[in-house]
């Protein structure tokens, strides 16, 4: 069996924790399957270049731009994504990937697998928020391309869109299989990691290192013009540089975040992406942001309030769920091959 892992694009290096863990799945899943990882960031290119065209004040008064949110646009129509290019048994597209920008952009690739025959399974999927429009817009989106199998992350996702398939799980992250992706070596001295990308670092009270090492999850600009790392943060009206604090990190290799991660006494952050690496490797984290993603922490077995106070998971009890959702993958591809 061949499957095709869809990935999305790296432009927010939590994305990539996500990849790695998926084909983790998949791996223990489908031991004996052809594992072929495809890239997303092809169509990410696109909408973004179809969004700036659609915000060009030229464009609107010439009309050109008036469907620029449309997932059939011609400029996201124009480009090639491998996957359509290569038959397979199985399409996979991990993540939060239940909302109408991820939908937008992966449209006609999952559109064009579809019309050749290739199921798709969504693992560890999530929404960004579930008002009544958003869930129009994916219910529309599962319709059409005849989605059967969901394995979500969180309570709410299962809540939400369970009645649209065949096959639903109440599921787990898929980052939380990065201990089977990739074990990082031990760090010679003891550090906290603070990644905080959408709000200014809060005093911390107890401090357990005396080296914090701050890391920024957007290594890569945009493409055509959208703004990250120092643009972006000044948008935002944070008031520090990034640059201007001690200890900054940022590399274009996933490897070198989940060492940070793996190795940190605690982990401090407002993106969800950097908390669960830590608590999966066995380390503590302490989450600060109010987002619905959140709600996947009421999913996974950990030791207090993670909002609150650093925690821990326990693992032995993780390594159940991770096992639980092995077989309901197992079990949720015979219903479409």
């Amino acid at each position: 069996m061949r499957i095709l892992l869809l990935r999305t694009w790296t432009t927010n290096i939590g994305n990539g924790f996500i990849d790695y863990g998926a084909k983790a799945m998949l791996e223990r899943a489908f031991p004996d399957a052809e594992i072929v990882e495809t890239g997303g960031y092809p169509n990410h290119a696109s909408d973004t270049a179809a969004l700036w065209r659609g915000t060009r004040k030229f464009e609107r008064m010439a009309g050109r731009g008036a469907d620029y949110e449309s997932p059939t646009h011609s400029i996201r129509r124009n480009t090639v994504n491998v996957s359509e290019l290569i038959d397979a048994d199985l399409a996979v597209l991990p993540g939060c990937v239940l909302s109408r920008p991820t939908f937008r952009k992966y449209y006609d690739t999952l559109r064009q697998l579809r019309e050749r025959g290739t199921p798709i399974v969504v693992v560890g999927g999530g929404g960004e928020t579930y008002d009544a429009d958003e869930r129009k817009y994916v219910e529309a989106v599962f319709d059409a391309l005849d989605i059967e199998v969901l394995l979500t992350r969180d309570r709410t996702a299962y809540e939400e869109y369970g009645d649209l398939v065949e096959y639903l799980y109440d599921g787990i992250d898929c980052s939380l299989f990065l201990g089977d992706a990739h074990q990082p070596p031990e760090a010679n001295r003891e550090f906290d990691v603070h990644t905080f990308d959408k709000g200014e670092e809060p005093d911390i009270d107890g401090a357990s290192a005396s080296t914090i090492i701050r890391p920024d999850h957007a290594p890569f600009d945009e493409p055509y013009h959208f703004p990250v790392g120092e643009r972006a943060r000044e948008l935002l009206g944070l008031e520090r540089p990034l640059f201007e604090d001690e200890n900054v990190f940022v590399s274009d290799l996933v490897t070198d975040y989940l060492f940070l991660y793996a190795n940190a006494d605690v982990v401090r952050s407002d993106r969800i992406h950097a908390c669960l690496p830590a608590l999966t490797y066995g380390n503590r984290a302490q989450f600060s942001f109010d987002t619905p993603r959140a709600n996947l922490f009421d999913r996974v077995p950990i030791d207090g309030d993670v909002t609150s106070e650093p925690v821990r998971f326990d693992m032995d009890e993780l390594e159940r769920e991770k096992d639980a959702q092995v077989e309901a993958l197992e079990e949720g591809v015979t219903t479409v091959l």
